[in-house]
């Protein structure tokens, strides 16, 4: 009986320990009491590039300072290019939301370079867009370049920036 209960405690702590992956991460400011909370970005499906490289990633970030908006990370891979817009097609109707030239930041690691961008988004027009279930993206580049793809794959299942995303809506309903 003993043996059992160890191992019920063991497995309830390494349970406790294991945080989800897609658990958005929220800190409240020592400076200004502001709570910020945040999910690390994953990557959708590319439509009009077939490399592993030519990714396009989606996180967000949301702040009590700004409550109802979200800042949606853009990370455009294998590129050094300067995003302008990115647009979502929610079951025919598309919106275009521009992007802060000055967020825009290039990385570089050896011959490949990265790059990074924010746009900002309402809460609520966010979650259309992860409650959609035919939902589409086209990120557009100031030289006119694009990558576009789809938050799910042709069989329905919903791409990581879908999950993490829900969770972040999730998370700021309560704070």
């Amino acid at each position: 009986m003993k043996k059992i209960l160890v191992i019920c405690l063991l497995i309830l702590a390494v349970q406790a320990e294991a945080k989800n992956k897609y658990e958005p991460e929220c800190k409240v400011s020592g400076f200004n009491n502001e709570t910020i909370c945040f999910v690390k970005p994953y990557g959708t499906w590319v439509d009009n590039k077939k490399t592993a490289l030519s990714f396009v990633s989606f996180g967000g970030t949301w702040t009590s300072a700004a409550p109802k908006n979200v800042g949606l990370s853009i990370f455009y891979g294998d590129a050094a290019t300067n995003i302008k817009s990115v647009a979502f097609n929610i079951d025919g109707n598309i919106t275009e939301f521009n992007v802060d030239i000055l967020s825009n930041k290039v990385s570089r690691q050896g011959r490949l370079s990265n790059t990074t961008a924010l746009a900002i988004i309402p809460v609520d027009y966010l979650q259309q867009l992860v409650q959609a279930k035919n939902a589409k993206y086209r990120v557009l580049t100031i030289s006119d370049g694009y990558r576009e793809g789809s938050f799910y794959s042709v069989k329905g299942v919903a791409s990581e920036p879908i999950t993490t995303l829900k969770a972040l809506l999730d998370k700021i309903q309560y704070q």
